[in-house]
């Protein structure tokens, strides 16, 4: 057999809060449903970042939320509008991430994580300064490095979702809530592909 053709069993499936989040929103028929490795992977990104993450709740979801606004994903943003309103974060808070200045309009925390994804998206690494910022914000060596792979690793889902465009209506998912507007900077329209 040729590598890369051979059929390794699949590794023995737990049941987790991140395989219960992953078989609600993957769409049916999707290359999960025929990739067992990388079903565990997305797993395991789930449990790790979302469920047991160390990254306080509200600045991940705000980091989340920035890169999904950055990347123009509706997808993305309507999941994580959801997972936002449920870790407490008001609709105005939500908004204010939106803002195309974010050192005028955001301070503290809030206005590190977006600096942080804005590198991101634009530049696809963190500058020395402002990976000093985020140091202030997440003291601990171990959490400050969760946040790094957690902010990257977003950027990484946007590309995978812009590429596959998921259907927001199909999922259930409002249009960029809470006012259905996404970004103007955006070329995606809201027609979507199925």
């Amino acid at each position: 057999m040729m590598p890369g053709n051979a059929s390794a069993p699949p590794p023995p499936f737990e049941e987790t809060e991140g395989s219960r989040l992953l078989e609600r929103h993957a769409s049916r028929g999707s290359a999960l449903d025929s990739h067992p490795q990388l079903r565990l992977f997305m797993t395991c990104w789930l449990d790790t970042f979302l469920v047991k993450g160390l990254v306080d709740p509200q600045l991940r979801q705000l980091t989340i939320l920035r890169v999904a606004w950055r990347c123009g994903q509706p997808f993305e943003w309507a999941n994580h509008y959801r997972r936002a309103r449920a870790e407490g974060l008001s609709d105005d808070d939500i908004l204010s991430i939106r803002t195309d200045q974010p050192p005028r309009d955001l301070e503290g925390p809030r206005r590190t994580v977006v600096r942080a994804a804005d590198e991101v998206v634009d530049l696809g690494y963190l500058s020395p300064d402002t990976y000093a910022a985020c140091g202030e914000v997440f003291t601990e060596p171990a959490v400050l490095h969760e946040f790094l792979h957690l902010v990257a690793g977003y950027r990484m889902i946007a590309t995978i979702l812009n590429t596959t465009r998921p259907s927001v209506a199909e999922a259930g998912l409002p249009w960029w809530p809470p006012d259905g507007r996404g970004p103007a900077r955006s070329s995606m329209s809201r027609r979507e592909t199925t």
